[in-house]
């Protein structure tokens, strides 16, 4: 049995892969207690596991004391292309592995160009485009045709912008009861409209620059915790959206297979 599991900067998921590649039991555990989870004994279940981590050496380090013996262990990082999709990252091993993962269950999925929203502790808000060489123009069929991950970028997620006004001022209070205005009338609602706005904003340029790029209104893919209140807000100025459960974790099990 294959498993995925994507570490975060704060929870870590992870999913058993079925033959036909769908995701089947999945679980998630804050990583400060991952160790203490039922991931362990899905681990000694698994024959294979590939996993995704943007949290750094400690939890590598973790990770790796709960690994069976007998388990195959892959630590995914980006390549230069995998699964017909096309890193142009500057040094493609440096780009984030679960934003390219992200994008290759983009491309996967929708073999169109996208914008893919990473919506998490931090939200990353990356462009796939078509690859338009000549080679891509004579054989556009599904197996051969490519996509083009362009790059893109990072901003803190609303719960960090939220926090930072709330613990580096003196006066702005916590958002967290805060709501959506279209003129916020106090303190929290603004906070709180003022956060979702950079965020949907900042995806709404992205859309507007990628259209551009190629000439093709991009679908806005969103995942991660907060993909469904973002969502929500964007609708408002965009039809193309929509969220995807677990984008990471299909990016997964699509590398391994294209592995094979």
């Amino acid at each position: 049995m294959l498993m995925v599991i994507d570490i975060g900067n704060t929870r870590t998921k992870w999913a058993e892969v079925a033959d036909d590649g769908s995701l089947g039991e999945f679980g998630m555990a804050p990583n400060i207690t991952v160790a203490e989870s039922p991931l362990k004994n899905r681990l000694a279940q698994a024959e294979k596991v590939m996993i995704a981590n943007v949290a750094g050496d400690v939890m590598t380090e973790k990770m790796v004391t709960l690994m069976p013996s007998h388990l195959q262990v892959h630590f995914v990082t980006a390549s230069a292309e995998a699964c017909h999709l096309i890193n142009q990252y500057q040094q493609s091993e440096a780009l984030g592995v679960d934003r390219w993962a992200a994008a290759i269950a983009a491309w996967h999925h929708y073999k169109q160009p996208a914008i893919v929203v990473c919506a998490g502790t931090a939200i990353t808000i990356d462009s796939v485009s078509i690859n338009t060489t000549l080679k891509a123009v004579l054989f556009k069929t599904t197996s051969t045709k490519k996509g083009l991950y362009l790059g893109g970028t990072i901003m803190p997620g609303l719960h960090l912008m939220q926090d930072a006004l709330a613990n580096h001022t003196a006066k702005l209070s916590d958002a967290s009861a805060g709501t959506i205005k279209t003129f916020p009338a106090n303190t929290s609602d603004a906070i709180h409209t003022g956060c979702m706005n950079a965020v949907t904003g900042a995806i709404l340029l992205a859309s507007k620059q990628l259209e551009k790029h190629c000439a093709f209104l991009p679908q806005i893919i969103i995942t991660g915790g907060d993909a469904v209140k973002i969502a929500h807000a964007l609708k408002v100025h965009l039809k193309r959206v929509v969220v995807e459960d677990n984008l990471v974790l299909q990016g997964l099990a699509l590398i391994e297979k294209d592995s094979v």
